[in-house]
């Protein structure tokens, strides 16, 4: 008897120390402004997902999601920039390691590998997400017409904010 009582107390001990974090109301936000041109636009649905057992670590947007200053700004971004309809989310899947986010970023249909920094801040019931990185516009195949060049940065700065709570 005693065997399978300990043998159950290091179960629950496991189950309550791996335990998985979620949200769906975590904050997304991107700028490729210019001097030119202020092109900011954050989301406050983004849905992150945290697995304490073995790290992994998942984020996703609708691209949709995403509001700007001016709708007309929305309107180009969604139907000539990101192609919405065709391309609907933005997506990472990787692990949390040693203060980076370590994986996969899928956007507008092609996906690279990334290494960006990212801190976790664990407490008794939630983990706190906050990463700042950017990523070149071109390499996700995202065309910027030449008349606007000028306005666009060829970087987007990405920061992600996301409290998640113990599932």
């Amino acid at each position: 008897m005693k065997f399978k009582l300990t043998t159950l107390l290091c179960i629950i001990a496991f189950s309550v120390s791996a335990q998985q974090y979620m949200t769906r109301q975590g904050s997304l936000a991107f700028d490729a402004g210019s001097p030119l041109e202020d092109i900011y636009a954050v989301s406050k649905s983004a849905t992150a997902v945290y697995d304490a057992a073995d790290n992994k670590l998942g984020v996703q947007v609708l691209m949709t999601s995403f509001e700007f200053k001016r709708a007309l700004m929305q309107e180009h971004f969604n139907e000539n920039y990101v192609e919405s309809e065709v391309y609907p989310k933005a997506v990472f899947k990787g692990v949390y390691k040693d203060g980076r986010a370590i994986g996969a970023l899928s956007i507008h249909g092609v996906t690279k590998d990334v290494n960006v920094p990212a801190k976790l801040e664990m407490s008794e019931k939630s983990v706190l997400l906050n990463a700042q990185f950017s990523v070149k516009i071109e390499e996700f195949g995202v065309a910027i017409p030449k008349a606007v060049a000028n306005k666009i940065d060829s970087e987007a700065k990405i920061t992600v904010n996301c409290e998640m709570l113990a599932r």
